[in-house]
């Protein structure tokens, strides 16, 4: 039986910190489906199903808000969540149609429903057909309940002094494309400061970018995401780095992140862009793994990080993330951070970036398309 993980966060503890109480996942398993979900579809009849997943498990946990992320090549779909009932409904299944919904002109999407109260009943997901043109690939990355009244950044409190710096650190031992670079929209609420001390790895088990241009895209769309569906007040990581060796700027250094339930306070987030956990698996890059490196060694110099304080994130909570690829190279990695020399970042960087100027690279917000659905 393939299984698609399903995180049942409690997402006010994603982004606090010890003081609150521990994490709590649960994998939800889909007879017949994998995770991602990966479905090809052809038109049909208009409003019609034209996919729908199998019936989940029962979770384990209470929720009332489910999020999933992933992309929509075809936009004249519509999704639909069926929710088993519980008891002696009338109906089998309640049906819930997301409450907001957002797709870049890539097709990257994501989509939120609010049940009308909790439950730990299982659901399954439709596709329904509004005039799709013509058969394509639809995929889901991932799918995430919790309790909506918990989709809200909550800062733990931080003994730091009262000025935050968000000035990007001009003593970086790398090339940085900053925040004004990839136009970061600017945090929803104040930061909360904090001192770097120990550092995570993630994946964003996503999208692979294929070249610049779908790198930016993607931590745009990542970004939109966290602030907009998951409701925090910014992207979550601290870094992220692209295929090509690319390390984008998230949330500035010294302020706390959203990336660990319950070990936020001095941890710097490091996502790697892709999925490197079965059955998609991709293989990193050298020039990611240098890249990385590269951080992690900054982190060492700059603020005295040691070899125990470097983290995967399925160390800290019950997560695949990094992936099980990922994962295995730990051990290397700590060798090339705490041991090696610092490594040669030889980039891939795709020969197109040379023509977008950071001064030109607001055109990438024009890549955003918000239908209501």
């Amino acid at each position: 039986m393939a299984k698609i993980k399903f995180l049942f966060s409690l997402a006010v503890l994603l982004c606090c910190g010890t003081s609150y109480a521990k994490e709590s996942e649960t994998t939800v398993t889909f007879r017949g489906s994998s995770s991602p979900i990966i479905q090809q579809l052809s038109p049909g009849e208009i409003g019609t199903v034209i996919f729908e997943t199998a019936l989940s498990d029962a979770p384990s946990t209470d929720y009332d808000a489910v999020l999933l992320d992933g992309e929509m090549p075809d936009q004249n779909v519509k999704l639909a969540l069926l929710v088993k009932n519980n008891g002696i409904p009338l109906t089998e299944y309640t049906k819930y149609e997301p409450v907001r919904f957002k797709r870049f002109s890539n097709g990257r999407f994501w989509a939120k429903f609010k049940l009308s109260g909790l439950t730990r009943q299982p659901f399954k997901l439709s596709i329904i057909d509004m005039g799709v043109k013509t058969t394509h690939i639809f995929t889901i990355y991932n799918i995430e309940t919790s309790r909506n009244v918990w989709l809200k950044e909550v800062s733990e409190p931080v003994q730091e002094p009262a000025q935050i710096s968000t000035q990007t650190p001009v003593n970086f031992p790398f090339k940085l494309i900053t925040r004004a670079e990839w136009q970061a929209l600017p945090a929803t609420e104040p930061y909360t400061a904090h001192t770097p001390a120990l550092f995570t790895l993630h994946h964003t088990q996503g999208h692979l970018p294929k070249n610049i241009q779908e790198s930016m895209q993607e931590i745009l769309f990542i970004q939109d995401f966290h602030q907009n569906g998951r409701g925090w007040i910014d992207i979550g990581y601290h870094f992220l780095i692209d295929p090509f060796g690319n390390i984008f700027e998230g949330r500035p250094i010294g302020v706390l992140g959203a990336h660990v339930k319950g070990h936020n306070t001095g941890n710097v987030g490091i996502s790697l862009m892709g999925n490197y956990h079965p059955p998609v698996s991709n293989q990193p890059s050298p020039e990611i793994i240098a890249a990385f490196v590269t951080i992690g060694k900054y982190l060492q110099s700059a603020y005295g990080v040691t070899a125990p304080k470097f983290y995967a994130h399925r160390d800290l909570g019950a997560t695949d993330c990094p992936g099980d690829v990922l994962y295995a190279r730990m051990p290397e990695l700590k060798d090339l951070i705490f041991k090696a020399e610092v490594p040669v970042i030889s980039m891939r960087m795709d020969p197109s970036f040379a023509q977008v100027p950071g001064a030109q690279l607001h055109a990438f917000n024009q890549l955003l398309e918000s239908p209501g659905r």
